[in-house]
């Protein structure tokens, strides 16, 4: 028997080796088992490029995305013609929420294959990431052309649904729920769709159609619900509600609209006990204190449906910081818009209003006659409104200029005041002299003769 060449002895002892190897890092990666895969995998030399692509599956599987993504640059620094590697490396992009980078990457990917379909879904979802409707629906579009798969036509009514083409939308998932019964997001859509726009009866038909098949759907029931509390059926909102609760269903809808329905039946007790059970979720909600605290008075807890109501009112009523902050814009835009009229009237509804000690708004409006409307005789009023809220103990001395909050400079109460006085001084003075030579003409005009 003839020797084998101690090369070939350990070329064939080689190949075994990284064959267990591949074995062992496969099923590392079978049983989900990544760190060990890695481990594997960094034994391995030289890396080739079904290695890389483990590598960098092991490092998702364990969420390490920015990782993986260099790994896949690394692939595509070797091959810029690697498929792979562009989808799946837009896909790292995409979850690290890198969505304009993911779609140059799906887009590089589509340019060496043109119909990969699962590059063309993903492009136009992260069309869909970054809002880009219109362009979404453009490329949802084509694809619909040559496929009337469900998830095609999935993606182009969101993009309708973006673009707030509601009927549009609305008339996309009637298309999937004719040709795809059994999936139960379009009778969903087809529920919260056309409740948005007060279709009820065109939302119990959607979600009535879909619970023949399948009456467990918790999203296809809520929806269903809703829209016959909605229509004011508040019968049949209560049944399908309670079934909801009956399955476990807590959440702050099924307990707002169940309360509002028993509310609405009078079964005041019912709708105390899930009002308040939604109040957990959503404490500041104006409605939901309002039909909580009804409840309460006609329940035995008067006094906290008093506090309820009260609750509601002082949420429904802006602070006057708020307002004041508001208003002040408003000042703002009158002010670069020219607009001085209004201007001078929102300064004055800010100051009387909600801001009364703020006797700076005078000045101000004072301000704006002059040099906005040219109206001294208002301006005059109103710096002598502005001067008589100066304190009695106030100095006339100017006080050097403080910073806001911003580092802007401001000044004091007593610079704008010794500024008003002035500024009302000269005015008056201007006025006399106009007055005299007004006086005189008017004497001249009286002797003077032909």
């Amino acid at each position: 028997m003839k020797r084998i060449p101690i090369v070939l002895f350990i070329l064939l002892a080689t190949t075994s080796l990284s064959a267990q190897q591949n074995d062992s890092i496969g099923n590392a990666m079978d049983n989900y088992d990544y760190e060990t895969a890695l481990a594997l995998i960094a034994r391995q030399q030289p890396t080739t490029v079904p290695l890389l692509f483990q590598k960098a599956k092991a490092l998702r599987g364990l969420n390490l995305n920015s990782e993986a993504l260099e790994v896949y640059e690394e692939l595509l620094g070797n091959d810029s013609t690697n498929v792979r590697a562009w989808i799946e490396a837009a896909d790292c992009q995409r979850t690290l929420a890198k969505y304009k980078q993911a779609l140059q990457y799906y887009q590089k990917a589509l340019e060496l294959a043109p119909h990969n379909k699962y590059a063309r879904i993903q492009n136009i979802r992260s069309l869909l990431a970054i809002q880009d409707y219109q362009k979404a629906l453009v490329e949802s579009t084509l694809l619909t052309q040559s496929d009337s798969s469900l998830i095609a036509l999935r993606l182009q009514a969101q993009s309708l649904e973006g673009l707030n083409a509601i009927q549009n939308a609305i008339d996309c998932y009637h298309n999937i729920q004719a040709k795809y019964p059994s999936d139960y997001l379009a009778p969903a859509k087809l529920g919260a769709l056309n409740i948005s726009i007060r279709q009820y009866d065109e939302a119990i038909k959607a979600t009535e159609k879909y619970r023949q098949i399948d009456s467990t759907n918790y999203t296809v029931n809520q929806q269903n619900a809703q829209a016959y509390c909605m229509k004011q059926d508040y019968p049949t909102a209560i049944k399908r509600y309670e079934y909801l609760v009956n399955q476990g269903d807590s959440t702050f809808a099924t307990n707002y609209y169940l309360g509002v329905s028993y509310y609405a039946t009078e079964r005041f007790y019912k709708a105390q006990e899930y009002l308040s059970e939604a109040l957990r979720y959503a404490p500041e909600n104006v409605d939901l204190l309002y039909y909580l605290g009804r409840a309460c008075s006609k329940t035995s807890w008067k006094k906290e449906g008093v506090e309820y109501l009260r609750k509601a009112v002082d949420l429904s009523t802006p602070a006057d910081s708020v307002m004041t902050r508001l208003l002040t814009g408003l000042v703002d835009c009158y002010k670069l818009a020219h607009m001085y009229k209004e201007q001078i009237a929102t300064v004055r509804e800010r100051y009387e209003k909600y801001d009364k000690q703020n006797h700076r708004s005078l000045y101000t409006m004072a301000h704006i006659y002059y040099y906005g409307l040219g109206d001294k005789t208002n301006a005059e009023r109103y710096f002598e409104a502005f001067l008589k809220t100066r304190p009695k103990t106030a100095t006339n001395v100017d006080e050097a200029p403080s910073v806001d909050e911003n580092g802007d400079p401001t000044l004091s109460d007593t610079n704008y005041y010794n500024a008003a006085e002035a500024w009302l001084k000269n005015l008056r003075d201007k006025k006399k002299v106009d007055e005299f030579f007004q006086s005189g003409k008017k004497t001249d005009a009286k002797t003077d003769k032909p």
